[in-house]
């Protein structure tokens, strides 16, 4: 009962704040010319300008703690490892609410087998909850990340301070709707009722080594945790009348990555 509190007070919170969230976005990442400083970071979970700390994008026992496990942008072709991929966050939201849902998923999956044990249906919720966290976070991450090219590639001075998610070609190079995904990001993870999207979240059981992981944002999220024997596909949008016809989809997306 405690992560469903919490969880409640993360959705309300969200939800009361999203405008000044937004608003701070739009002045200090989305805007040209300006530079961020100590000052304007807020957390981006309820807008407190207190005790602004780094949030993982991905919980750190999702990579298994490895420094040098990366993963590259397709804007600009540059690694970066999730170690230090974070986003602003305040350390009650960090620590407490975040850090409790992660805490909550790791537990959950523990000496599971997903094939003789399924999820309940509060379980898949919770699941649910934290990579709609993911997505949010990612898209946050690429606001507040500005651009940058490799050596090969060379230096692009017009487009040193634009956000990385501008430059993404399915924004359509458009701030306000940069703007847009995110406040739909944000309406996901306020949204109490996940009734819907129940067959939307498709669990495999895996006997792969290697972590894996590949995410479009506001599109569908793939994570292959090998320590743990279970994959999840999330589809953020779609929905399905069962789980055996998001299983297929999900399937289809996956081998394409894969190859």
């Amino acid at each position: 009962m405690a992560i469903q509190l919490k969880l409640q007070f993360l959705r309300t919170s969200l939800r009361r704040n999203s405008k000044p969230i937004i608003d701070n976005i739009i002045e200090n990442y989305i805007q040209r010319n300006k530079k961020p400083n100590a000052q304007s970071k807020i957390c981006m979970f309820c807008s407190s300008q207190t005790n602004v700390t780094k949030e993982h994008v991905l919980p750190r026992w999702v990579f298994e703690k490895d420094p040098d496990k990366f993963f590259i942008t397709d804007v600009n072709g540059l690694g970066q490892t999730y170690n230090r991929t974070t986003i602003p966050a305040c350390l009650n939201c960090n620590s407490d609410i975040l850090n409790s849902l992660e805490t909550f998923v790791s537990q959950l999956l523990d000496g599971i087998d997903v094939k003789k044990t399924p999820f309940s249906f509060e379980q898949s919720e919770n699941i649910i909850r934290w990579l709609e966290i993911i997505d949010y976070k990612f898209q946050i991450l690429d606001v507040v990340r500005v651009f940058k090219t490799s050596r090969q590639a060379g230096h692009i001075p017009f487009l040193s301070d634009y956000p990385i998610s501008v430059l993404r070609s399915s924004m359509d190079y458009s701030p306000s709707k940069v703007i847009a995904e995110i406040r739909r990001s944000q309406k996901r993870i306020t949204t109490k009722n996940k009734n819907q999207n129940i067959n939307s979240l498709v669990t495999f059981k895996t006997s792969n080594k290697g972590f894996n992981f590949f995410h479009q944002m506001n599109d569908f999220i793939f994570l292959e945790l090998p320590k743990r024997h279970v994959a999840f596909f999330y589809f953020y949008h779609k929905t399905f009348a069962n789980e055996v016809i998001a299983h297929k989809v999900a399937t289809e997306i996956i081998k394409q990555f894969y190859n």
